[in-house]
């Protein structure tokens, strides 16, 4: 089953869309799914989609490369996520979707970026050194296991 979704087009007015075919007219218009959604079974999300925290995913969804996904998001059973690493960290989750890219709480950044400015983040966001510690610990995995990804052999 197909979901319809409607969106404005400027000088035609409502137009109907395949949710599931849309994804690109979605990343053009800057439109993520918010904060609390549902998202049922079986359902696919394209390349850069962002989700709020909150968000429930249904069984059998499959998520592409560059999918953001916020805090206190729950996957079903069955959920795919391409070349991605999601972790519950002590005060904030940290994510990778396969870019040069890693979100720690709302802040995303290149991964160059987080490895030489993660004590000062750390410490505007109010971490405590050990917190500090524990989130320099997951950006140098994810840069491991990125760098690891995109060696040419």
């Amino acid at each position: 089953m197909k979901t319809t979704i409607y969106l404005w087009v400027k000088n035609k007015g409502w137009k109907p869309f395949i949710l599931e075919e849309s994804s690109q007219e979605l990343i053009d218009r800057n439109i993520s799914v918010g904060s609390g959604c549902t998202l049922g079974s079986g359902c696919t999300l394209g390349f850069g989609c962002m989700l709020g925290d909150g968000c429930t995913l249904g069984d059998g969804c499959t998520l592409g490369d560059g999918c953001t996904l916020g805090s206190g998001c729950t996957l079903g059973d069955g959920c795919i996520v391409k070349n991605g690493i999601y972790l519950y960290g002590s005060k904030h989750s940290v994510s990778y979707w396969g870019e040069n890219k890693i979100q720690i709480g709302c802040i995303c950044s290149l991964i160059s970026e987080w490895v030489e400015n993660f004590e000062a983040v750390g410490k505007n966001e109010g971490y405590s050194a050990i917190q500090i510690a524990e989130y320099f610990g997951y950006i140098k995995l994810i840069e491991t296991f990125h760098n690891s990804k995109n060696q040419t052999i």
